[in-house]
């Protein structure tokens, strides 16, 4: 995969189970704020002029900015994530209907897994 996708949630893992699997890492912030995770993750990461921060929340879209990396709202990605499966613009990626459909039911076995 070209691209990895972190998605971070306030709280602590032990409340929803086993969720860090397949292509999407799932990380809880456990004991700091997710606001706060997600700026450490910029600031530690070595390549932030390509990492891409999504949220409306103005102090993460404005620190992150600050830092170099590549800011969007969450309503242009998901503008965006609207055009998979259509033609792509040239030289763009392309995810196939067959990988959104692998994605979506990697997802639905995360979230709506029953606690064991």
């Amino acid at each position: 995969m070209n691209n990895q996708v972190t998605v971070v949630f306030d709280g602590h893992p032990d409340h929803f189970g086993a969720v860090s699997q397949g292509e999407i890492r799932v990380i809880f912030s456990d004991g700091c704020s997710a606001d706060d995770k997600i700026k450490l993750m910029v600031e530690e990461d070595t390549d932030q002029k390509n990492c891409v921060v999504v949220s409306n929340d103005k102090d993460i879209f404005l620190y992150a900015r600050s830092l170099g990396a590549r800011i969007m709202s969450v309503e242009a990605f998901t503008k965006s994530k609207s055009r998979v499966g259509k033609r792509p613009d040239p030289g763009g990626k392309h995810i196939s209907l067959s990988r959104q459909e692998k994605i979506t039911q990697e997802l639905s076995g995360i979230w709506l897994k029953e606690k064991e």
